[in-house]
């Protein structure tokens, strides 16, 4: 049986409001089971944009780096950061070799050349470092609302979804690159991903350019908002493999020869 993994309702409550139910919902799994982990540093947030998710599982990190400059402008008033970069991974100037942990947060998915940027993290762990990174699962598109194909390439392709990987493409993958793959853990089980697409599609319907459910959520009471997050505080956020997504944590293998980033 997976281990239990639940989050408090203070920062479920926070999440929900910050972010609403379908992506609070999401983002409550990634940082249960990223508050599961130990994780040695220094520590680089790896695409950290707006810095929401990290800070509710840090007080603090030694770098974040994001390519969207509007994004880190963000991440720099939560003050959780030390170094912040405004570049994209394969064009870092943070020290090679430095890092005990790159943390990465629902990015690699939506990575269409994953070589440079897996041989840039490569490069910035120390031997021995650890790559620990969340990703959806090869089954969240057969466990969305509607269980057809045309529907779970629309949804993918509004998500910008390009790696729904296998565990085992997963570890072949970053093998190439110079990593063992260390652990796995699945989240979200079915029912999780349905509600969470469910929510996600009632939130879509603008009204001159405004979403309409974003301007229903701003007026529910503190007190609703709050009784959801007790709700969910509840449940068990965790999945039998392969769930709707997964944590995985990756050693840099001190046998392999620096990887070409090109």
């Amino acid at each position: 049986m997976p281990r239990r993994l639940t989050l408090d309702v203070k920062t479920l409550t926070s999440l929900f409001r910050l972010q609403g139910p379908s992506l609070g919902l999401w983002r409550a799994a990634e940082i249960a089971v990223f508050k599961q982990c130990e994780l040695s540093r220094p520590i680089l947030d790896l695409g950290c944009g707006d810095g929401l998710v990290s800070s509710m599982v840090f007080e603090h990190l030694e770098a974040g780096l994001d390519p969207d400059r509007e994004a880190l402008s963000k991440a720099e008033q939560l003050g959780i950061y030390g170094e912040l970069e405004n570049a994209s991974v394969e064009q870092s100037k943070l020290p090679e070799d430095y890092f005990a942990t790159i943390i990465s947060n629902s990015v690699l998915e939506h990575i269409r050349d994953l070589k440079p940027v897996l041989g840039k993290a490569w490069a910035l762990l120390q031997p021995g470092g650890r790559l620990v990174f969340t990703v959806p699962t090869e089954q969240f598109s057969k466990w969305l609302a509607l269980p057809s194909a045309r529907y779970s390439a629309w949804r993918n392709r509004q998500l910008s979804h390009l790696n729904l990987w296998s565990e085992s493409r997963w570890q072949q993958t970053l093998k190439q690159s110079g990593f063992e793959m260390a652990e796995v853990r699945p989240y979200l089980k079915r029912r999780l991903v349905v509600a969470w697409d469910l929510l996600e599609l009632a939130q879509q319907p603008n009204l001159a350019r405004r979403r309409l459910f974003g301007i229903f959520w701003r007026r529910l009471p503190a007190a609703v908002v709050e009784c959801l997050a007790r709700a969910v505080s509840r449940l068990d956020l965790a999945s039998p493999a392969p769930g709707g997504g997964r944590l995985i944590v990756a050693h840099k293998a001190v046998w392999h020869a620096r990887p070409r980033l090109s």
